[in-house]
């Protein structure tokens, strides 16, 4: 999405929190770079959500956020939680609007946001899909994945260059258009080889309460940096299920004789399900605003186990598999994953 297409789709479809943010962050342009100020807002955002969850990296998160904090002055560092509170304002009422289906539905608010400012990394390439073009092609095939998801317990969905998680919030808008709860029945594992992707999509996905992991690296060279662990991944229990899919995927690869044929799994009757749940029912959706006690429900103490399955959204699978190195990458993402 270029600049001025960014610019036309906030003035037709941004609500009032959302132009309060952008106000917000316009009002740091008298004493700094308004990418700066962008890129730390995120990465403050980021990590306040995972040091409320995520006890294994609290330290140098901790550390790292009160260096950022350091850089400004007591009334600017002010702004930066009415800017957080803005932009959950924002998702609320997408969250909202996408339930009782007045037309407003989620978008990649961030993502818009970033390139409407124009601070994106232009000379690298670095422009983000629309999110209509997100949208439309996890329409055309999220149907079917959630009723697979919807069946078998869950679905895997892999993005090895996420942005700002823009496909992953299309393609949770598709499940819960077919009826599928994406906070049960969606899990999400995207790469990105810039920080402030990682901390952006981190952010959004965390509001939307997706469960996810969302890691700092690069799909083409292989390299890790980080990890970031999204409330809905920790305080779902999603550890415990991905270790269950494990152990589903191993026993029915051995009486598959290693064979790993997506139409031979379809006759899986033999075998329990791969999670306790067996068939989620839509339930009423988490709102994206966290409540201030979630943290003592429960916390993740050290690194999620994930796993590599053939349960991957279809939109994403062609995508993949295209990349000689993709599918190798996730293997080593989940294996630094494991505990």
């Amino acid at each position: 999405m270029s600049r001025k297409s960014a610019e036309r789709k906030f003035n037709y479809t941004a609500d009032e929190h959302q132009r309060e943010l952008v106000s917000l962050l316009k009002q740091f342009s008298y004493g700094h770079h308004l990418d700066t100020v962008f890129r730390d807002f995120v990465e403050m955002a980021a990590l306040a959500i995972s040091n409320r969850v995520d006890r294994a990296q609290y330290d140098a998160r901790e550390k790292r956020y009160m260096e950022i904090v350091g850089k400004y002055k007591p009334e600017e560092a002010q702004r930066f939680p009415a800017m957080f509170a803005a932009l959950t304002g924002t998702f609320e009422v997408r969250v909202q609007g996408m339930l009782d289906g007045s037309g407003v539905g989620l978008t990649d608010v961030l993502g818009e946001t970033y390139m409407m400012l124009g601070i994106s990394n232009d000379r690298c390439g670095q422009f983000f899909t629309p999110y209509a073009l997100s949208k439309l092609m996890a329409g055309m095939l999220g149907g079917d994945v959630a009723a697979r998801a919807d069946a078998q317990g869950f679905a895997r969905v892999q993005e090895p260059a996420c942005g700002a998680g823009g496909m992953i919030i299309a393609t949770a808008e598709a499940f819960h258009e077919a009826g599928v709860n994406y906070q049960q029945s969606l899990h999400a594992t995207c790469v990105d080889i810039d920080q402030c992707c990682v901390h952006m999509a981190y952010v959004q996905l965390s509001l939307l309460h997706v469960p996810a992991i969302v890691v700092h690296g690069n799909t083409l060279s292989m390299q890790v940096w980080g990890h970031w662990y999204t409330p809905a991944h920790v305080l779902g229990g999603w550890n415990q299920k991905l270790k269950m899919r494990r152990a589903w995927d191993a026993l029915r690869g051995l009486l598959d004789g290693g064979a790993r044929d997506d139409a031979q799994h379809d006759d899986a009757a033999l075998l329990p399900p791969p999670v306790v749940e067996q068939v989620f029912e839509p339930e009423p959706m988490a709102g994206p605003a966290m409540s201030e006690d979630f943290a003592d429900v429960a916390v993740l103490e050290r690194p999620a186990e994930v796993v590599d399955t053939d349960g991957l959204a279809d939109m994403f699978e062609e995508a993949v598999g295209a990349q000689p190195h993709a599918n190798a990458f996730f293997e080593i993402v989940d294996q630094l994953a494991l505990f």
